[in-house]
């Protein structure tokens, strides 16, 4: 029996011993970067429900509340009319009425800023506008008139149109 065999057997198991654990701890490592992009993963997806869900809650409540706006006519020419009316009474609160919802306040404090010149001009224009041709879009949700300045519109889920600009 060779004497040198017991301690052969001693190092075959430490290199043994240091391959399992070489294994181990890439197995490990593997194991660790996949939890931690699988875990990023998760995480990623879970802020884009969130934030989708986050969406259709507003887009919802956009509907629910342009559904409710009922100001304006069956026409863009109609909503037009009564928007100078309006302004031409002096009665800005209701003007303001006749723009899409998140153009209300900005119209509101337009008006009140002009002064009796620059409002009869303005007038002077819409009226002009009026008996200018406008242009359906494809889908006839929105309107144009484009003479002599550019007046936009945009049909709304309540069925009348609205001034998005002017």
């Amino acid at each position: 029996m060779d004497p040198n065999l017991p301690n052969q057997v001693v190092e075959k198991k430490a290199v043994l011993k240091t391959w399992l654990r070489v294994v181990l701890a890439l197995v490990a490592g593997f194991l660790a970067f996949y939890g931690v992009a699988t875990f990023k993963d998760w995480q990623y997806r879970k802020g884009l429900d969130e934030s989708r869900q986050a969406y259709d809650e507003w887009q919802e409540d956009f509907y629910q509340r342009a559904l409710a706006d009922n100001v304006g006519g069956k026409t863009p020419q109609d909503t037009l009319r009564m928007y100078i009316e309006a302004v031409e009474k002096g009665d800005y609160e209701l003007a303001s009425k006749y723009f899409i919802l998140e153009r209300k306040e900005k119209e509101l404090n337009m008006l009140k800023s002009l002064d009796d010149e620059k409002l009869n001009f303005y007038i002077e224009i819409l009226k002009k506008s009026l008996d200018s041709e406008g242009s359906y879009s494809w889908d006839k949700k929105e309107f144009a008139i484009r003479e002599p300045v550019l007046i936009d519109f945009a049909l709304y889920p309540s069925g009348v149109w609205k001034l998005i600009e002017i």
